[in-house]
């Protein structure tokens, strides 16, 4: 792309570094390679960076310290500071899908504030992680039928806003969630509540990886905060969302205290 033609789009993806993490982000990265207008930011979270430096090309790069768990509603606000396009995508590192369909999704920001692109998941297995994608629309699951697809909340995986929308909801969720669990469902929460919004039918893959166990500790405290926010109403929600703006997507917060 020539230098000064504006981005159509920004994809934005929050990373924490380990061996089967930066093979799925490779595949995430070669994929979204084939679309033009792309703004990419990935916004790596850790206690000093992981990503080897033959890795950083065609994307923005920035890096977030903090020894807790990861945050990724912090590393998503965060690239949402150094992003310059009207469109803003939250991806994670290892989902893919159908580019003309997230074409057409993307499209959709014209009448709606925020689109999922998909309505199910189809995880796949180690041994289909690098087929083709028309490969991977014909996989099936014998004798299991729609049981090798799964629901997903509303901004799980990978949404899309229209920054205007985004920053009227306070940015992506709350920085409150640390650790895995309850930051995409209280992001979807918001977006539900205060937004007009389309999930497009449809389907993506999620690249296959090993499951790790979350810190029950913070696990349990986030489905906590989730509870308790979910129940406000839509005015004392937004007095939540407001309390934090100042702090939202600061690069350089104390996170650790």
């Amino acid at each position: 792309m020539h230098k000064n033609k504006p981005y159509l789009f920004t994809y934005i993806i929050a990373y924490k570094h380990n061996l089967d993490r930066l093979g799925n982000l490779r595949k995430v990265l070669e994929w979204l390679a084939g679309f033009s207008g792309i703004e990419l930011i990935i916004v790596e979270q850790d206690n000093k960076p992981k990503l080897p430096a033959y890795s950083l090309k065609g994307f923005k790069y920035i890096f977030t310290e903090s020894d807790k768990p990861f945050n990724k509603a912090w590393a998503f606000n965060v690239g949402v500071k150094y992003s310059t396009t009207p469109a803003i995508i939250f991806g994670d590192s290892d989902i893919i899908m159908d580019p003309n369909n997230m074409i057409e999704s993307l499209k959709l920001l014209q009448q709606y504030e925020a689109v999922s692109p998909y309505d199910r998941v189809i995880d796949l297995e180690r041994s289909e992680v690098n087929m083709t994608l028309p490969q991977m629309d014909q996989i099936q699951r014998p004798g299991r039928g729609e049981t090798d697809v799964q629901k997903i909340c509303l901004c799980g995986g990978i949404i899309m806003y229209r920054r205007d929308a985004l920053e009227r909801i306070g940015g992506f969720g709350s920085e409150s969630f640390i650790g895995w669990g309850g930051e995409d469902d209280f992001a979807s929460v918001l977006t539900k509540r205060f937004l007009n919004w389309y999930e497009r039918p449809g389907k993506c893959y999620h690249i296959f990886h090993e499951k790790v166990k979350p810190n029950m500790r913070y696990y349990q405290a986030n489905l906590n905060l989730l509870q308790k926010l979910s129940a406000m109403s839509n005015d004392d929600l937004m007095k939540f969302i407001n309390s934090s703006r100042s702090r939202t997507g600061l690069k350089n917060k104390c996170a650790d205290k």
